[in-house]
């Protein structure tokens, strides 16, 4: 059994420690303490009849929730941005377009970075090593420090990341829950030789209620000054809209929706839900992503 302790300074009402990490028992459970947020997170443990604590641990899915925040709000970001359809869409197990996300000036300088990114060797394979076994993808990544850690996004490119923070600060999804900002943001690099990300979700259902993580908002903000204009320049995010949960090739889609990588769009979608793939890529395709995970908000 673990050990359990009242901790010298605890952030809540009912917290304990136990081998480090802050919780509380609720029902018998112990849940995972969120002091940035104020809420239980994922269940850790139980505690046994006779008062002893089972704790079975924190994956690397949930040291991310722990490092995650409350997405700050920017009202003065959010021009063309509309929650409530935004909402209904992601409601709807769709995607929702953001098309004047970002002007022109901030996708050539974010591009720009991207472009010193990727010459520096900081893009790269091993980025994606640990999922493009699984899921068939053949991009270049690197994972972003957004609060000043090694290797640190640069400023234009942060830029456009805290407007997806200030999207999700201001929708209304999921019911009953509370989204968090990610303390990591994704860059990605599609080469113009046919590089692709085959058919997958952002998150897996594993049984009721057990999920792979904790990523529910899934948001992308395409950084490509030019192209994309033709069929021939491939790279479309493609959305298998209404797959069936088990389905991981789109055979039972109500519809597909295709999405250029056009410059100055974003693009959110839910993570859960939505099977997507990105078709291969003719021109060079560069891409910022923030996965945003949810804690219900039931106490």
């Amino acid at each position: 059994p673990a050990a359990a302790r009242q901790p010298s300074s605890p952030t809540g009402p009912g917290v304990i420690e136990v081998e480090g990490f802050e919780c509380r028992v609720r029902d018998g459970r112990l849940r995972l303490w969120l002091p940035q947020v104020e809420l239980d997170g994922p269940e850790v443990g139980r505690v046994r009849p006779d008062g002893s604590v089972l704790f079975r641990g924190v994956d690397d899915w949930t040291e991310e929730l722990l490092r995650a925040g409350r997405p700050r709000t920017m009202p003065d970001a959010l021009q063309g941005f509309d929650s409530v359809a935004a909402a209904r869409a992601l409601e709807e197990g769709a995607p929702w377009t953001w098309s004047d996300f970002a002007s022109a000036q901030e996708v050539r300088s974010a591009h720009a970075e991207l472009e010193a990114l990727g010459a520096s060797g900081v893009l790269s394979a091993s980025g994606a090593r640990t999922t493009a076994a699984q899921k068939g993808r053949t991009d270049r990544v690197a994972f972003l420090d957004l609060r000043g850690g090694a290797p640190a996004c640069p400023p234009h490119c942060l830029a456009l990341l805290r407007r997806l923070e200030a999207a999700a600060a201001a929708l209304a999804w999921p019911p009953g829950s509370q989204l968090l900002c990610p303390s990591l943001g994704m860059a990605a690099v599609y080469d113009a030789c046919g590089a692709r990300y085959e058919a997958h979700r952002d998150n897996e259902l594993l049984g009721p209620g057990r999920w792979v993580n904790h990523r529910a908002l899934t948001a992308i903000a395409y950084v490509n000054p030019e192209g994309f204009e033709r069929e021939e320049d491939g790279g479309r995010l493609r959305c298998h809209v209404g797959a069936a949960q088990g389905d991981v090739s789109g055979a039972t889609a109500a519809r597909v929706q295709d999405i250029p990588p056009r410059g100055g769009t974003a693009v959110l979608f839910p993570a859960r839900s939505l099977l997507h793939e990105v078709l291969p890529s003719y021109a060079k395709r560069f891409a910022l992503t923030l996965w945003f995970p949810a804690v219900s908000c039931e106490c």
